[in-house]
C-alpha cells in the first residue's frame, strides 16, 4: 500500500534526488550509505515503482522520481511549517486571540495594546469585539471572548483580573452651558442638574462608582439612562443629547474618549478627582497566548504612565478588591 511509507522515506529519497549521489546524501543526512539505501528501497516497494535509474557510474531520477520530487518537497515543507505553526501556538507567539472592550476604551487605551501585541507577536491575530461590561464578563467566563477589558470590572475568584490604568473621570457639558467656560469644576456646580449615563444593567460597576462618588460630593440631580447604547454614547442618544445641549443635563466621559469630541459640546475636569481603573480579565489556567497579551499590557501600563503614583499593574490584586476601590482622590 503506497499510504504506509513515513516521512524519513521521503527525507531520504529527497536528498538523493537532489544529490544524485548516495553517499554525498548519506553524509548529508548524518546516517550511514547503507539505512539510506535500504529506505529508498521500502519507498520504491510501497509505491510499485522504481523512482532512480541507477548504474555503476551515475544515479538518475526515473520519470516516477521525477514526479515524486515535486510532491515530497512540498509534503515536507508542509510538516516542517506545520511543526513550527504547533511550536509557536504552544507558546503563545501565533494563534487567534478575541479580546472584548467597553465603548469607552476604543480611542486611546484599545489601539495602544493592540498596537504593541502587533509589535511583540505579528503572528498573533487579534479579533477585537465591542461588549457592554456585563456581557464582557460572562462571555470570558463562558470561554467565547479569551480576554476582557471593561472600566472597572468587578470579576470573582473564577476569573484573573490585572488593573492596567487610572483615569480621570470628567463631565460633557452644552458648550452654550454657563459653566462651560470654567475649565475646572466640582460636584456643587452640577448639584441640581441631571445626569445622563448608560443604564446600570450593562455596566453597574462603572455605574455605581461614578454616581456614588459623585453623590458623595454634592451631586443631588436625577439620573437619566441611555435609551440608545452605542458607542458614540450620550451624542447618539436623541433625548440625552437635546437635555445636554439646553444644558438640563450633564454627562460624563474621559478626556481620551471623544476625538474629536461631537460639535458643541465640551469635556471638563472635576474636582475632587475620580479615578476608574482599567482591568483586562481572562479565564484561569488561560493558554500562553493569552499570557503574551496580558504581559504586553502590562509593559504598556508601565511605559506609558498610565496608573496613579503607587500602583503597578503586576501587583494589582485580582477580583473585587481592585475592581470595587473607590478611585476617590483628593
Amino acid at each position: 500500500m503506497a499510504d504506509n511509507f513515513e516521512l524519513r522515506h521521503l527525507r531520504a529519497f529527497v536528498a538523493v534526488a537532489e544529490e544524485l549521489n548516495f553517499s554525498r546524501a548519506a553524509r548529508k543526512l548524518h546516517m550511514v550509505q547503507q539505512s539510506l539505501s535500504a529506505q529508498v528501497q521500502q519507498l520504491e516497494h510501497e509505491l510499485g515503482v522504481q523512482l532512480f535509474r541507477r548504474t555503476t557510474r551515475r544515479v538518475e531520477l526515473s520519470e516516477a522520481g521525477v514526479a515524486l520530487l515535486e510532491h515530497a518537497r512540498s509534503i515536507l515543507q508542509r510538516v516542517t511549517s506545520a511543526a513550527e505553526e504547533v511550536r509557536r501556538t504552544a507558546a503563545g507567539e501565533s494563534g487567534r486571540l478575541v479580546v472584548s472592550y467597553t465603548p469607552t476604551l476604543v480611542n486611546e487605551t484599545l489601539p495602544r495594546l493592540v498596537g504593541a501585541v502587533h509589535e511583540h507577536w505579528p503572528g498573533l491575530s487579534l479579533q477585537m469585539v465591542e461588549m457592554w461590561q456585563t456581557e464582557s464578563i460572562e462571555s470570558v467566563r463562558a470561554g467565547r471572548v479569551d480576554v476582557g477589558m471593561a472600566r472597572p470590572a468587578h470579576v470573582d475568584e473564577d476569573l484573573e483580573s490585572v488593573r492596567l490604568r487610572d483615569e480621570p473621570i470628567g463631565v460633557v457639558l452644552g458648550e452654550q452651558h454657563p459653566l462651560a467656560r470654567r475649565p475646572l469644576l466640582t460636584m456643587e456646580d452640577l448639584a441640581n442638574s441631571t445626569l445622563a449615563i448608560w443604564p446600570r444593567q450593562f455596566s453597574p460597576d462603572f455605574f455605581d462608582q461614578v454616581v456614588d462618588s459623585f453623590r458623595g460630593h454634592g451631586f443631588r440631580g436625577s439620573i437619566q439612562e441611555f435609551e440608545y447604547l452605542t458607542s458614540a454614547l450620550f451624542h447618539r442618544d436623541p433625548a440625552a443629547r437635546a437635555e445636554i445641549a439646553a444644558g438640563r443635563a450633564f454627562s460624563v466621559a474621559f478626556v481620551t474618549q471623544f476625538d474629536p469630541l461631537p460639535e458643541g459640546f465640551v469635556w471638563r475636569a472635576v474636582e475632587p478627582q475620580t479615578l476608574i481603573p482599567v482591568q483586562l480579565y481572562w479565564r484561569r489556567g488561560a493558554g500562553a497566548a493569552v499570557r503574551r497579551f496580558v504581559d504586553v499590557a502590562v509593559e504598556v501600563s508601565a511605559a506609558d504612565g498610565w496608573l496613579s503614583p503607587g500602583r503597578s499593574a503586576a501587583s494589582s490584586p485580582p477580583g473585587p478588591t481592585a475592581a470595587g476601590e473607590s478611585g476617590q482622590v483628593g
